[in-house]
């Protein structure tokens, strides 16, 4: 595996030296190629299975490349070329970020842990990277107690831990599902007993619940679809089955963790990528409820990594493909993110200018579609839905598709808030 993985990153690397001749944006990515070599090992048997080699299962796990290629192409005719490689430089900027916390931030690997203070560390760090950075510690905190041979236990609920600044409660809870999850499903093989994944998933949901606070919940079920989809793609449908025989309210919140998980699939952080993360979310989904749920997965992740610069996401996205996007789980994603990131970082200024971005030299109808599909959404997350479930302390229940209008008593203003349902009917009104 140690080959495979090696020589994955090696191509990688040696791809990403051509930066020399599109300017600064590459400048250094090579280094990814080792990254990518480090997460294709963590992913281990997941990977190895027999059932991967299967063509019907590899075009489900890593896309269709030709497709790829044709998005690649299309973006270099339509000028879109510098914003594919800016979107690999921010994903690849996250990715580092996350896999370098503990050493970032000073976690110490024996108790006790000071939570509080890691998480001023992890603050420190700047508004963009500590969404990521919480999410880091929250699970390298799950895995230091594992290390010491203990069942986590109040991780977040203790004593202890009631000092801990509140917009950190969000990425700390997914954090520790991450860590969780990570734990349990580790070791299984290909085709587990369907008894002892029932009762592993048992496990991790009895102890999300015993370490999550109040509101909170969500955010960590919703690492459980991050971690299969990562290190156990072959065992989603599995995952799907079981949730839905014991734990139903987790189904909706699994798919959206299995959306970001396919957004950061290392095929993924390839250039033209970033539509087929959407077609890829659509296949795997078995019905309505994992698709919605996967593509707002997957237009959380998108939307938290390129927040800065909010042209990539229209070039690549919302222009070319945003009337594929209306009845689906994209608003919601969009939305649900900007309430995370606000709670988490309300001083970053660059929440604001991305909700107030509009795109310059545009068609009408590309216009129309940004404020749909974007700006609409992001002022009433802000405006409408945020205030109300901080307030009843609901925050947890934006990490899966819901109809935030409706979940937050707030009046529907038309635009995008009617795009927030599956069955929306499509409209250009804007407030």
């Amino acid at each position: 595996m140690t080959t495979v993985a090696s020589e994955t990153g090696s191509t990688l690397s040696t791809l990403y030296k051509f930066g020399d001749d599109v300017g600064a944006t590459l400048n250094g990515l090579y280094q990814f190629g080792e990254s990518l070599t480090e997460a294709v090992v963590e992913i281990g048997l997941g990977v190895l299975c027999p059932q991967v080699l299967d063509p019907r299962t590899l075009y489900t796990l890593t896309g269709f490349p030709l497709q790829l290629s044709i998005e690649a192409a299309r973006l270099t005719l339509a000028g879109g070329a510098p914003a594919a490689l800016e979107e690999i430089a921010n994903k690849t900027e996250v990715f580092l970020l996350v896999a370098a916390v503990p050493g970032l931030i000073g976690v110490p690997w024996q108790p006790p842990y000071p939570l509080e203070e890691l998480v001023g560390r992890a603050y420190a760090l700047g508004d963009f990277a500590a969404v990521w950075s919480i999410e880091g510690l929250g699970h390298v905190y799950g895995d230091r107690v594992w290390g010491q041979g203990e069942t986590p236990q109040g991780l977040l609920t203790a004593p202890r831990t009631r000092d801990l600044p509140a917009g950190s409660l969000l990425m700390l809870h997914a954090g520790i599902g991450l860590s969780m999850a990570q734990h349990l499903l580790r070791g299984l093989p290909c085709e587990p007993p369907p008894a002892e994944l029932r009762r592993r998933l048992t496990e991790i949901i009895a102890l999300d619940r015993d370490n999550s606070r109040p509101g909170y919940l969500g955010a960590a079920f919703e690492s459980l679809g991050l971690v299969t989809r990562t290190f156990h793609p072959t065992l989603v449908s599995a995952v799907d089955r079981e949730l839905r025989a014991i734990a139903r309210e987790v189904v909706g919140l699994f798919w959206h963790g299995v959306g970001r998980a396919i957004y950061f699939w290392p095929v993924n952080f390839l250039p033209g990528s970033a539509w087929q993360v959407f077609e890829m979310a659509r296949r795997e989904a078995p019905d309505e409820l994992a698709r919605v749920n996967a593509e707002a997965g997957v237009a959380w992740a998108e939307m938290l990594v390129n927040q800065r610069q909010p042209q990539i996401l229209f070039e690549l996205v919302v222009a070319p493909h945003g009337d594929e996007l209306a009845r689906g789980g994209f608003v919601n994603g969009i939305a649900s993110s900007t309430i995370m990131r606000f709670d988490t970082t309300p001083e970053a200024p660059f929440i604001e200018e991305f909700c107030r971005w509009q795109p310059a030299g545009a068609s009408a109808g590309a216009r129309a579609l940004w404020d749909e599909l974007v700006r609409v959404p992001c002022r009433r997350a802000l405006e409408d839905y945020y205030p109300v479930l901080k307030r009843e302390d609901r925050l947890g229940e934006i990490f899966e598709f819901r109809d935030l209008a409706a979940l937050t008593g707030s009046p529907r203003r038309g635009g995008g808030a009617r795009a927030m349902t599956a069955g929306a009917g499509r409209s250009r009104a804007v407030p």
